[in-house]
């Protein structure tokens, strides 16, 4: 190998090296993680929301929130989000890190405005960081 060669190699190296290193992967630290759960009318629903740091939830708007750690299942919080007006439930997670893995979140239960139930399957939870 002569040494024009590895003097391109090494220049590629550190190029893609520093192409690397300016790479954004999202915000870390401390924060708020946003979700928003829509489905129709819907007056009301109950999640579970797995994930390590979680520190605390609070609605957005009118949405009210209840939640509670499950001592059996570390890392696991169920949600209650409640908004008499119906519609999409805003609400906030607290979090450690905002780049975490996660939350991982699935509906337990959902009912409409109108207190009828709604089959979990027709709810959309969305989280922005």
């Amino acid at each position: 190998m002569n040494a024009a060669s590895r003097s391109g190699r090494a220049t590629i190296a550190w190029v893609c090296l520093g192409a690397l290193a300016a790479c954004d992967f999202g915000p870390s630290g401390p924060g708020t993680l946003v979700g928003r759960v829509s489905a129709g009318a819907l007056g009301a629903v109950v999640l579970e929301v797995e994930g390590r740091g979680i520190q605390g939830f609070s609605g957005r708007g009118s949405t009210q929130v209840y939640s509670a750690a499950l001592p059996e299942r570390p890392n696991v919080h169920r949600v209650i989000l409640m908004d008499s007006e119906g519609g999409e439930l805003g609400f906030e997670v607290r979090v450690d890190d905002r780049g975490m893995d996660g939350p991982f979140i699935s509906v337990v239960q959902a009912a409409g405005a109108d207190n009828s139930m709604l089959p979990s399957g027709t709810v959309t939870v969305r989280m922005e960081r």
